[in-house]
């Protein structure tokens, strides 16, 4: 069980993760932890997570094959912040006159340390030249000396750019005459008219001796100060950068070489020189591509139809795909090991740390009937979360419930979630599983309503289906991506998890095969297959999103960029790509919120239905409530829920055993639903806010169950697992299982 809660400063707890989040019996897995003291490392087996007095209580299962082992502090450093990053360039070698020419957007001007948008560095990996803005927002050339400081140029009437506009940069150090100039002019229009910055200095001999032997440039880096790590006293720049040319030559009629760099979309995490200089430059925390750049003119929306107007990448200081830390133990799995959850349990004095996998079963191996999808996108969709830190109800963090919140807001060096924003203002669209993820925790209680949710939640699940005695295997939506429907083979149901809010097209598709083969699915959770997910081909440990212009959102899309860099697809939600989850799931989201009590369900199957569908309700009296109570906002209806909606893509054939009723006006239409803002869209007013269990039959003999509320996982573990939902879950699984079979 986790240790007691204390503010991160006095617990030195390790934080760690893996190389990826799904593996199968026989694979390794590499673990990755930072320590400030020694720790104590075996493998468990998650089967619940609650920790609450009121929580069916918490279950874990020590695996003999991994005992517990003491390993030493080992401290990692993390240093977030995309960048570009050359390999050595030869042909700045004896060049005498060096000069980077590129075109960039600042969008984060109110800093507390000068940014640097590109810097030559020296062999040593000092930076030789940099173009730097200062912290109110002034451009200047930075000097190196081969001493421990830098000069700064500025220009002298000390004009300071403008956020958001376009300039085209050029420095210039030119040893023969001992001169360093830096030249910047805007490239857009603005009412105040163009701006034009220039100024020119004499090298000192120190700082042309330096750089024409030790100090002599070498290697580009894009919006950094350092190619691994940072610079004392520099921060990240956070803005666009475009066509970076360098251009060196040396004595007097000599031949100049000039090489070049296009940026923009679908270019890879390395990027070829345009010269036949075999000068790659290295992508680093994953910039953002498929950005507008200095031309784009609101012509196409779509990058692939004129990458021309795409050509910049946007980079922030708080990027984070790739902590970069060292393997600390790997994990070997057995060959014979029981698919599961389980976890790298690091356990201190001050209190354990959980970093968790999914183990699915393995290949060629007989297959359990029931499979539990869980939906590891929405986890990484979440991870490290600071949505709450914006809002004033929840301004004071030492009364959130969670340890992991505190840690979470202490460390935001460990990279953000697709609900968190940059310094610029816009939205995070990639996360990775190559960090520590703290909210990935079987403990965790969420701040909105101090309770488990997504894994701790769907850990209810697991427990329920054990205490019945019933096997399963586990499954996930990054296993589902990469192995599409054979993924889902053999088995007669699968399971959701309680929130499986993003999906692929892959997912989907899988999950539409399993159906129309005649397999069966229960979805069990709320607000699930709303949002465009996409897998990284190339780095498939990073996600992506693109918010778009509609579906209730913490952030939307900046003009022109609602196009996924890593596929090209359209982002936004599914139901704007013809694909509402209504269409598969018989509901699709309707309503938000979360207020002292969720309601729970009125049974509403007509009587002309009841012989064929009645088994649903065996051993629930008629008038019962279903889900009254529950262990998460206190019932099964509650936070994010789903209705029926022909209008919305439900299938005529979609029956609804029950709905929910009396939502309070803390429930609110979803924003998609409205198309014109007015009053009474409450759930005291508004019929639309309900949730709907319902259930769609296929002629392929394959059948979808949908429950439609976030919550219900937590009503289902009410007291012990002895309730009105549970009693209704589980009918409807064992049905779908004696069909079968």
């Amino acid at each position: 069980m986790t240790g007691p809660q204390q503010p991160p400063e006095a617990a030195p707890i390790p934080f760690g993760y893996l190389d990826r989040w799904t593996a199968r019996p026989g694979e390794s897995l590499e673990l990755k932890v930072s320590s400030v003291t020694g720790y104590q490392m075996s493998v468990v087996r998650l089967v619940q997570g609650d920790v609450s007095e009121d929580g069916p209580g918490h279950r874990e299962v020590p695996q003999d094959w991994s005992p517990p082992r003491r390993y030493p502090a080992l401290a990692q450093p993390v240093t977030p912040g995309s960048r570009g990053v050359s390999g050595p360039l030869r042909f700045l070698a004896g060049a005498s006159r060096v000069s980077l020419e590129l075109i960039f957007q600042p969008l984060a001007l109110a800093v507390t340390r000068p940014q640097v948008v590109a810097a030559l560095l020296a062999a040593d990996g000092r930076p030789a030249v940099m173009l730097a803005l200062t912290e109110n927002g002034e451009c200047e050339l930075r000097i190196h000396d081969g001493a421990s400081a830098s000069r700064s140029l500025r220009p002298a009437d000390g004009t300071r750019l403008q956020y958001g506009r376009w300039y085209r940069a050029r420095i210039t150090a030119d040893l023969g005459p001992g001169l360093a100039e830096l030249e910047v002019a805007s490239t857009d229009r603005a009412p105040s008219g163009p701006q034009r910055l220039s100024a020119r200095t004499a090298l000192r001999p120190a700082e042309t001796g330096w750089l024409g032997g030790q100090g002599r440039p070498v290697s580009l880096v894009l919006a950094a100060a350092a190619a691994q790590g940072s610079q004392a006293g520099l921060a990240h720049f956070t803005g666009k950068i475009e066509a970076p040319v360098l251009t060196a030559g040396g004595p007097a009629g000599s031949q100049e070489v000039t090489v070049s760099w296009r940026l923009g979309p679908a270019r890879g995490a390395v990027i070829e020189d345009d010269s036949g200089q075999h000068a790659e430059l290295r992508l680093l925390n994953t910039p953002m591509t498929g950005v507008t750049g200095h031309c784009w003119n609101g012509g196409v929306l779509d990058y692939r139809q004129d990458p021309a107007q795409y050509a910049a990448l946007a980079f922030h200081a708080d990027d984070l795909t790739d902590a970069g830390w060292r393997t600390t133990a790997t994990i070997a799995l057995p060959g014979t090991l029981t698919s599961g959850v389980y976890a790298a349990k690091l356990a201190t004095a001050d209190g354990d740390r959980y970093v968790p996998f999914f183990v699915a079963p393995a290949m060629g191996t007989k297959r359990n009937r029931i499979a539990v999808l869980l939906p590891t996108f929405t986890y990484l969709a979440y991870a490290n979360e600071h949505v709450r830190e914006g809002v004033p109800e929840y301004e004071d963090i030492q009364t959130w419930p969670s340890r992991q919140d505190l840690e979470i807001s202490a460390h935001r060096d460990f990279g953000l979630s697709l609900y968190d924003t940059h310094a610029d203002g816009t939205g995070v669209c990639y996360s990775s599983v190559l960090r520590p993820v703290l909210n990935l925790d079987p403990s965790y209680r969420f701040w909105l309503f101090g309770g488990p949710v997504h894994l701790g939640e769907d850990l209810y699940l697991l427990d329920w289906l054990e205490r019945l005695g019933r096997s399963y295997d586990i499954v996930t939506d990054h296993l589902v991506h990469a192995e599409g429907s054979a993924s889902l083979d053999g088995y007669s149901v699968v399971l959701t998890g309680s929130h499986p809010e993003y999906a692929s097209s892959r997912l989907l598709d899988a999950l539409q095969a399993h159906v129309e083969r005649g397999g069966r699915l229960m979805y069990l959770g709320g607000n699930g297959f709303y949002w465009v997910t996409s897998v990284d081909p190339a780095q498939p440990h990073i996600i992506e999103i693109r918010r778009g212009t509609s579906g209730s959102r913490v952030w939307e899309s900046a003009p022109g960029e609602c196009y996924h860099s890593t596929t090209g697809e359209p982002g936004g939600i599914w139901r704007y790509r013809g694909r509402p989850p209504n269409r598969l799931f018989g509901v699709g989201f309707a309503a938000q919120g979360a207020d002292a009590k969720a309601p729970g369900y009125r049974r509403v199957l007509p009587a002309e239905l009841t012989e064929q569908w009645g088994f649903a309700f065996d051993g629930i009296a008629p008038e019962e409530i279903i889900g009254e109570t529950g262990l998460l906002l206190g019932g099964a209806a509650g936070n994010e829920i789903d209705r029926a909606d022909v209008a919305r893509g439900t299938p005529a054939e979609t029956i609804v055993l029950a709905t929910s009723t009396g939502h309070s006006d803390a429930y609110q239409l979803t924003i998609e639903d409205m198309l014109l803002n007015s009053p009474g869209q409450g759930g005291s007013q508004q019929p639309l806010v309900r949730s709907d269990i319902t259930i769609t039959p296929y002629a392929s003999g394959g059948c979808v169950f949908s429950v439609g509320a976030i919550t219900w996982l937590g009503a289902l573990a009410y007291n012990g697992y002895d309730n009105s939902a549970a009693r209704l879950t589980r009918n409807v699984l064992e049905s779908f299982l004696n069909e079968d079979g």
